[in-house]
């Protein structure tokens, strides 16, 4: 039986190194480390790890009815397909967005945020989860170190009452009094109506700056829209075994598929597992994900939940730090289970 992969992000990987026979097609050998991205917007560090595809294509099509796979280099065949094409910024839902904000999809992204930053007197960020809190406390680390005259200003515009609202409340105050610290403007309860030019139309007001992140939201890859799949939410439509709504023997894993559960690293590898398990042995088990924990990292403050707990400090960061070493393990056993296989 051939099992194929597409799309070697985190839960494409955990796919992989647990079914090793598995072909993994992605675009390119380089792993983008999400949680490190923030580093590259603090000091322009490379948040690229390498990781070697079975094939290294780029996926132009997928004919589910024919089994097969289209990419610029020819086409393959799969018996069970896992699709794991991770996210893109979802900003439907704001008038204007996207005519006028940044976003943090890719590595050049990251880089261009970078230098753009450095340029800044005010940034506006819009989203109080853990991408927006971890991309204030970044410009807030590149503006220290630029140490330039005069005041810069940076906004946290978060539609809920409290940022962070995924964790324990005694996290999301910590949190902001952190932030308030650093000279950040939190706006809490505020919904973003329009974006317009330089200009952040609230409920609560107007608000101006150079640049404007958007960290709201987000949904499936945007390739995801180019294939005959149903959709929900910018996500592939999933049962809870994670199979396709459409084809049985087509899976969605990570951020991609339409599930109930956070979108973060952890979780997007257990789907990937979960989905392959189920593809490779013909079961249709319920994915039931365990969350273990969740950590930001605000200029060097490190902070989160471990097994519903709230954790802080040293602690906190040795999790996060065990977290990474998980991903670079797997990364190391899918290159040594390479095939590097031609189309």
């Amino acid at each position: 039986m051939r099992v194929v992969i597409v799309g070697g992000g985190f839960a494409g990987i955990a796919a992989k190194s647990k079914y090793p026979n598995a072909i993994l097609i992605d675009r390119s050998e380089y792993f983008l480390m999400t949680p490190k991205i923030v580093h590259t917007l603090a000091d322009g560090e490379s948040a690229l790890v390498y990781r070697k595809p079975d094939i290294v294509a780029e996926v132009v099509n997928i004919k589910f009815n024919e089994k097969k796979i289209i990419t610029n280099k020819g086409e393959i065949s799969y018996d069970k397909l896992i699709i794991s094409l991770g996210y893109s910024q979802d900003l439907s839902k704001i008038k204007g967005a996207n005519e006028h904000v940044m976003k943090l999809e890719s590595f050049e992204d990251a880089i261009k945020m970078h230098n753009e930053i450095e340029k800044a007197r005010t940034l506006i960020v819009i989203g109080g989860g853990d991408l927006g809190v971890e991309v204030v406390g970044s410009t807030i680390e590149l503006v220290s170190k630029i140490k330039r005259k005069g005041k810069e200003r940076v906004i946290l515009i978060n539609r809920g009452a409290r940022i962070l609202p995924h964790m324990p409340p005694q996290i999301s105050l910590k949190a902001e009094n952190i932030l308030a610290e650093l000279g950040v403007e939190v706006i809490l309860d505020a919904s973003v109506e329009e974006i317009r030019g330089k200009t952040v139309i609230t409920s609560k007001g107007e608000f101006s700056g150079d640049h404007i992140f958007y960290a709201g939201g987000i949904k499936g890859s945007n390739f995801l829209t180019n294939l005959k799949l149903s959709l929900k939410d910018g996500k592939i439509n999933v049962n809870e075994d994670l199979s396709s709504v459409d084809y049985k023997d087509v899976y969605g894993a990570g951020v991609c598929a339409s599930t109930f559960y956070p979108s973060n690293a952890e979780i997007s590898m257990q789907s990937g597992v979960h989905a392959i398990l189920n593809a490779i042995e013909g079961r249709d088990e319920k994915f039931k994900p365990m969350p273990l924990g969740d950590i930001v990292d605000i200029d060097n403050n490190f902070m989160g939940v471990f097994m519903g707990l709230p954790v802080r400090g040293n602690f906190a960061k040795l999790l996060k730090r065990i977290a990474l070493a998980k991903v670079y393990y797997t990364i190391n056993k899918v290159n040594f289970y390479n095939k590097n296989l031609k189309i």
